[in-house]
């Protein structure tokens, strides 16, 4: 049994992204216990906004935390046990704290840590996200610069990263290089009709590994380049093209994006992509009616299959 204390209300209604692994009851719980160990540690809750936390420091100072990687951790755990995963998480974040403000200050040791995280662009209504580093690799996210440290990531913010006086494209690229270096679950699928699409499994970073296909995984882009899906951070479809079947390949791949948007933890979007020479471009769609979407072929891929045919 949990005894609160009445406080200031707050928005508790539980953002979308979370829907496929949580209810509004836990969501509920989890944010009145989120509030009772800052509440413990003498420091102030002054904002919730779609998984986003806002806590007074005590220099004065709001710090931010994100919900994303507390919700997986609860996802099928007794609410009893709740309490202390909890606190274990926000105990091991405020620990490292001191560990970031050296990191800060030493960007050779820092750079190992830069990964980063592919975000549906939803992200940018949060008034915490003008204050981030990131960029657009694939319409329609956000591309994140992280600290991944001791497990957790932490969105990195403008005024954190200047003191490293390095452009932010520098970041970005040490940061794939070490996201590069992740190990991703790869399979093979053949399909009947003679074609192949590829899959990749991964905890957090199979999204972000799309980033760079071409430059690290060849064999999933054909003569037409390669159709891509990245429905959660850690699960990713692909299927070189190499021929101008590509709207049997999304038939075929659409019902796996579908399932791992709706179930997996860390969803991002169902949206199709097209990869070709560094470029990436999303498929355009268009409601049909009772639920249903019809994609189309980005126009520049029509007109390299015309071309080459």
């Amino acid at each position: 049994m949990f005894n609160f204390f009445r406080r200031k209300r707050f928005d508790k209604k539980i953002p979308a992204d979370y829907k496929h692994i949580m209810d509004q009851q836990g969501y509920e719980l989890m944010t009145e216990l989120v509030f009772t160990y800052f509440r413990e540690k003498g420091e102030k809750v002054v904002g919730l906004n779609d998984g986003m936390l806002t806590v007074k420091g005590e220099d004065g100072k709001d710090l931010k935390y994100g919900f994303d990687n507390l919700v997986r951790m609860l996802t099928g755990v007794e609410k009893e046990d709740w309490e202390s995963i909890i606190y274990s998480h926000f105990n091991k974040i405020n620990f490292s704290d001191d560990a970031y403000n050296y990191f800060f200050k030493d960007y050779d040791h820092a750079k190992q840590y830069l990964k980063v995280l592919v975000k549906h662009e939803a992200i940018l209504q949060n008034e915490f996200a003008k204050d981030l580093v990131l960029r657009t690799d694939f319409p329609g996210t956000c591309t994140v610069l992280v600290f991944d440290y001791e497990n957790q990531f932490r969105y990195l913010k403008k005024d954190e990263v200047a003191e490293w006086k390095l452009p932010e494209a520098s970041l970005f690229t040490e940061a794939l290089n070490n996201v590069s270096e992740e190990e991703v679950t790869i399979n093979r699928m053949e399909h009947d009709n003679g074609w192949e699409f590829f899959s990749f499994f991964s905890g957090d970073f199979s999204a972000s590994r799309m980033i760079e296909l071409e430059k690290y995984y060849e064999f999933a882009a054909g003569q037409y380049g390669a159709l891509v899906a990245i429905p959660t951070k850690g699960s990713a479809f692909v299927a070189p093209l190499t021929d101008n079947r590509v709207t049997a390949r999304i038939e075929t791949i659409a019902p796996l994006v579908s399932q791992f948007f709706e179930q997996d933890p860390g969803n991002i979007t169902n949206t199709f992509y097209w990869v070709y020479q560094g470029a990436i471009e999303g498929f355009p769609t268009q409601s049909a009616g009772d639920g249903y979407v019809t994609v189309k072929l980005p126009q520049s891929l029509v007109t390299l299959l015309d071309t080459t045919e």
